[in-house]
């Protein structure tokens, strides 16, 4: 019998011990082939936000995808819940996560908002998608989907970042915010705005004008 030189056979079946497997969809598929530093920028925007939410809390995550970073928000937070129009994302999304933790729903959330309330509201990359005559339903939705002492975080790229997007991101941004007024627009529906920037993966509160990303967080929403 050949001699081992490493005990990596035993960290193996540990690894694969009650681990499901998972399957890109089409449009993480995508990100890794042509940009893949985009899931690890994506990814830390959660992580960002699990952090500032908290344990314990229920999450509502607002055009969610194939869920990935839903997942996140769930297992850090306690519990997320995902819904996106894309229904062929959301079924990717229950294929790969059955995790008590997580749920997902097809449903566009400008006409299927609930009654129920959520301690946090999250959305990246969705809020430059919207036209802008329904940027402040959109927001409004948001604020009225949380609980008094709920939290809502919004991630979108930068009028700057426009001059290095790709021509398939540009034909999807219609709604490129600055900071001035994505904070203004925030404002109007919550009592205190904190805006942040992002580089890359690092996020920071630098000097917003040359952000690529911003990640705006509201706290008590206005009555």
């Amino acid at each position: 019998m050949k001699e081992s030189k490493s005990n990596w056979a035993c960290v193996t079946e540990e690894l694969m011990q009650d681990v499901p497997e998972i399957d890109l969809g089409r449009y993480a598929s995508f990100w890794f082939h042509k940009t893949p530093r985009r899931m690890l920028y994506c990814m830390s925007y959660y992580k960002f936000a699990s952090k500032l939410i908290g344990k314990e809390k229920r999450v509502l995550d607002v055009g969610c995808n194939e869920g990935l970073g839903t997942f996140l928000i769930g297992k850090e937070c306690g519990f997320a819940k995902g819904i996106d129009f894309d229904e062929e994302a959301i079924t990717q999304a229950k294929k790969n996560f059955k995790e008590p933790f997580v749920d997902f729903e097809a449903g566009d959330f400008l006409e299927s908002i609930s009654i129920e309330k959520w301690d946090a509201v999250v959305n990246f990359d969705v809020i430059e998608h919207i036209l802008p005559e329904h940027s402040h339903d959109f927001l409004g939705g948001i604020a009225n989907q949380l609980t008094p002492e709920g939290v809502c975080v919004i991630g979108t790229p930068s009028q700057i970042s426009q001059e290095f997007a790709s021509e398939v991101s540009k034909k999807g941004h219609i709604n490129i915010y600055s900071h001035e007024r994505l904070e203004a627009e925030m404002k109007e529906h919550f009592e205190f705005v904190f805006m942040f920037a992002a580089n890359d993966e690092v996020v920071h509160t630098g000097y917003l004008p040359l952000a690529h990303y911003f990640i705006t967080v509201g706290c008590k929403k206005k009555s």
